[in-house]
């Protein structure tokens, strides 16, 4: 407020409302608004917030929110054709347009800008099969000056930019390849075969024929997926398991050495080549402890987890070290040690809750 001549003025412009988002409809050549809670108009178009009472702030129709004028109700039932204000503050707020602020309106474009070149990510590689960053991919969408349609979903966008961004020239993204795994019976291979061999840009891994069954691993584009997963009805039957949804350099196998290439030596940075599933699960399993192969020495013995809070507790994996941490043993210990008091055996443990159990009755140890 201004002081002048002793006397207080109101200011020339009143404060605008605040913590209110005001969602409008035009329709008949009028203009109907409602006040709405920030952040919960989207929610509520998305299904995600179902009371209404969470996301308008009154159910009053206003003219103009911020100078508080009220609609008349004549004009209500002349454009809406009722003047129950619930039904008609249900249509303003799903057809309506959401009046932001910039600055919400900037952080609503900032991230389904993020959330549009994360799902380029993650479904594209460069030229050489290796994964792009999400900053690689933000920095081409801004060359490229895309526009980012706030209607849009960020799935429906993302396909827009990848044909963009391989028409451009110097920035060397394509859509990554899938592994996928066909299996069918013996009978059936040659058909099998067929329908692999008609499909665009399909390139074939691995081929086994064994126990009535035949099985391909092979590299497929995104685009042929549907045509493998979804064959017509007068096709063999077959069942299509998705391996790796995107290969990338350091997932596929090794590049045959070629004419060009300066040595047909192996060489460090060479890929390895890609493992069937059947021979990683046997290998795994010959390499397990109790199945009858002995490691050459000490040195390539698996790696033992334990827990120095608790004696004699060793684990073969990361997974079970980590349930230990959370069992009754590793509690019990940890209050010994806070206690000053040495830690337990699990056999040790056993026999205190066993005599615990014993002097006590069976609804005290239990409660």
């Amino acid at each position: 407020l201004d002081v002048t001549d002793g006397r207080l003025l109101p200011p020339d412009q009143p404060e605008a409302t605040t913590n209110i988002a005001v969602v409008r409809l035009k329709r008949g050549g009028k203009h109907f608004e409602v006040a709405a809670f920030p952040n919960k108009v989207l929610q509520w178009r998305n299904r995600v917030e179902r009371d209404i009472d969470e996301v308008l702030q009154t159910r009053q129709i206003f003219v103009n929110v911020h100078k508080g004028e009220f609609a008349k109700k004549v004009d209500l039932v002349l454009v809406f054709g009722t003047n129950e204000e619930d039904s008609i503050s249900l249509q303003i707020l799903e057809a309506g347009e959401l009046q932001v602020s910039d600055k919400e309106r900037q952080h609503h474009f900032d991230t389904l800008f993020h959330e549009i070149a994360t799902v380029v990510a993650e479904k594209c590689v460069d030229s050489t099969g290796r994964p792009l960053t999400i900053s690689l991919i933000e920095r081409a969408m801004h060359d490229a000056h895309y526009a980012v349609v706030p209607t849009r979903t960020a799935k429906q966008q993302s396909l827009d930019v990848m044909r963009l961004l391989e028409q451009q020239s110097g920035v060397g993204i394509v859509r990554a390849q899938m592994r996928v795994c066909v299996r069918a019976e013996r009978g059936d291979a040659a058909e099998v075969r067929a329908l692999l061999a008609g499909l665009e840009g399909l390139k074939l891994e691995r081929e086994l024929t064994a126990d009535a069954v035949f099985e391909a691993v092979c590299l497929i584009p995104p685009g042929a997926f549907r045509q493998l997963s979804h064959p017509p009805k007068s096709a063999a039957r077959m069942a299509v398991e998705v391996l790796d949804a995107r290969v990338t350099s350091t997932a596929s196998s090794a590049a045959e050495p070629t004419a060009n290439s300066a040595s047909a030596l192996p060489s460090e940075r060479n890929t390895p080549a890609a493992i069937e599933p059947r021979e990683l699960f046997s290998a795994a399993s010959a390499r397990a402890p109790g199945s009858g192969s002995a490691y050459g020495s000490a040195s390539e013995a698996p790696k033992q987890f334990v827990c120095k809070s608790c004696p004699g507790a060793e684990f073969p994996t990361a997974q079970e070290h980590r349930e230990h941490f959370k069992s009754e043993w590793h509690k019990f210990n940890l209050k010994l040690k806070t206690k000053g008091q040495p830690a337990v055996s699990q056999e040790e443990l056993k026999e205190q809750m066993h005599d615990m159990a014993a002097g006590a009755g069976e609804d005290d140890f239990f409660k």
